[in-house]
């Protein structure tokens, strides 16, 4: 007794051919996932920390950084203050409420409606010598903040003018 295959059979088989393939490889690749999650991701074997457990519960977080951020750690001379060495990206001056970035060379003021930024000294400060002027870094935490006048209230009741 011979069995007649239908047609619909035939395509299905073929179809079947082409998907087992594609389902071995997304079943292994997924496995593969989810071992390395299972192992708690990087681990120091006991080196390293001083503690030999695995680290659980790490998220990873993602810092964003300002494109000005220069590469490696420097000390800056500022034109207005050549004296001074200065290590943060923002200092503010309190009497004048303005900043200079030192990563782009700009003060940055508000001029009555919008906060500014130029490379030449805003009119307020334009006979002033900054260099005897009270002035304070911001902490690291601001140096990859753009916009950092947008802290500028608790800026100035952290640093009073004199």
């Amino acid at each position: 007794m011979k069995f007649k295959v239908k047609p619909t059979n035939i395509l299905l088989m073929r179809q079947l051919k082409k998907l087992i393939p594609l389902v071995i490889t997304a079943f292994l690749l997924g496995s593969s996932v989810l071992m390395a999650q299972k192992k708690g991701g990087h681990h120091h074997g006991g080196k390293g920390h001083g503690h030999g457990h695995r680290h659980v519960g790490h998220t990873k977080v993602i810092v964003k950084r300002s494109p000005f951020r220069p590469a490696k750690v420097v000390v800056y001379r500022p034109m207005w203050g050549p004296k001074h060495h200065i290590h943060r990206r923002w200092v503010f001056f309190p009497k004048y409420n303005m900043y200079w970035d030192n990563w782009r060379n700009h003060y940055v003021f508000w001029n009555g409606s919008i906060w500014f930024s130029q490379p030449t000294p805003p009119p307020i400060v334009v006979n002033v010598n900054l260099e005897n002027e009270k002035h304070v870094e911001l902490k690291e935490d601001d140096d990859d903040t753009d916009d950092v006048y947008k802290g500028n209230d608790t800026h100035k009741t952290e640093y009073k003018p004199e």
